[in-house]
């Protein structure tokens, strides 16, 4: 899994059941890049195809040594892998518009690796009439259906609903920017994240700016919708007015927290909200949050394991579903005219029964 913050790449070994079920967390590690391939991520929305490309070779390699890496050593303690399921990394994404697309050689990564692999995960959804994401909430509903909501606090903030009952009804959506707009401004004091939130812990919300972030009109539109790191550019704008950026970095986590609870509170049923992603260390942001949730809403943040591997763990999960042809994404989440299995997978899968890894 590469998220939009460019800051690495998660690898996680997932056990499962044939039917989905069972499903254990083995093995995680996550892997920085290095400045210079940062630095192109970053910059892929705006880039051309030239440049996207020479950038899928060069990440795909790189993937290819972390990969192999885990691989022989994940093999040695767990025995043989069955598949692998592979997210790529952004390129752009306009559900409407020029559509969705992921780089990542998906080919020559099952080329080196001797496993299938399953890549292309949204655009199956978004020919049906659907936003293509977000794609975990199958996995929330099916892994973590006892808690009332599931939010992800990546380089955008997404969350679940899981209405209780017999009919268990799934509604998810990008909610706002959040470890990309923290990112950027922690970068602008010196530190490429807040650790902890101490930094903005320490800050003044500016509530003029405060104000304006209340305005993008992105949160007044109703759900299905989804966002792309492009869709922040007036948000970073805002912030990045505000003189100290220990300021901006408090301003935008009191913007994060009101969004978050009042997204929550409006739309869903009282109860426990997993909360995983990076932002889970985000103590600050954590506090925020919790002073503006009702009574009824407690927090659950899991062991470190989910917390960074859960995003891996549910590409994982849905890679199993797309080599069996099951369905990957909801109708009721994404908007498409009907429930789609997404994925392209590269290789030959057959259901492993016994191991199931």
């Amino acid at each position: 899994m590469s998220g939009t913050s460019c800051d690495g790449l998660d690898l996680v070994l997932l056990q499962m059941d044939e039917d989905g079920g069972g499903v254990q967390v083995l093995e995680s590690e996550g892997f920085g890049y290095p400045e210079s391939l940062q630095n192109r991520l970053r910059g892929l929305g705006e880039a051309n195809e030239t440049a996207a490309l020479e950038l899928e070779r060069d990440w795909t390699l790189w993937v290819i040594a972390k990969a192999v890496d885990c691989r022989d050593r994940w093999s040695d303690q767990h025995g043989g892998l069955d598949l692998m399921g592979f997210s790529g990394h952004t390129w752009f994404h306009e559900p409407g518009g020029r559509g969705t697309r992921a780089i990542g050689d998906a080919a020559l990564l099952r080329s080196a690796l001797g496993l299938p692999v399953v890549a292309d995960y949204r655009s199956a959804d978004v020919a049906a009439g659907g936003q293509g994401a977000p794609l975990v909430p199958l996995f929330d509903a099916m892994v973590f259906g006892h808690h009332a909501a599931c939010a992800n606090l990546g380089g955008i903030a997404n969350v679940t609903l899981l209405s209780q009952g017999e009919t268990q009804v799934v509604r998810a959506w990008d909610v706002c920017g959040c470890n990309l707009l923290l990112n950027r401004q922690a970068q602008r004091a010196g530190r490429p994240f807040d650790e902890g939130g101490v930094l903005a812990s320490q800050g003044q919300v500016d509530l003029a700016v405060l104000a304006k972030l209340q305005t993008w009109p992105y949160l007044h539109r109703t759900p299905p919708k989804s966002l792309a790191a492009e869709d922040l550019s007036p948000l970073h704008l805002l912030l990045d007015s505000i003189a100290l950026p220990e300021d901006a970095m408090a301003t935008a986590v009191e913007w994060m927290a009101q969004v978050l609870a009042r997204s929550i509170m409006l739309n869903g049923a009282p109860g426990q909200i997993l909360v995983t992603g990076g932002g889970a260390h985000h103590g600050f942001l954590l506090k925020r949050w919790s002073a503006h949730l009702g009574n009824e809403w407690k927090l659950d943040v899991p062991s470190a394991l989910w917390i960074d591997g859960k995003e891996a763990a549910a590409f994982a999960w849905l890679a199993q579903r797309t080599a069996l042809g099951k369905t990957t994404s909801l109708a009721s989440v994404t908007g498409a005219t009907r429930d789609v299995c997404g994925g392209v997978l590269f290789g030959n899968f057959a259901a492993p029964g016994m191991n199931g890894k």
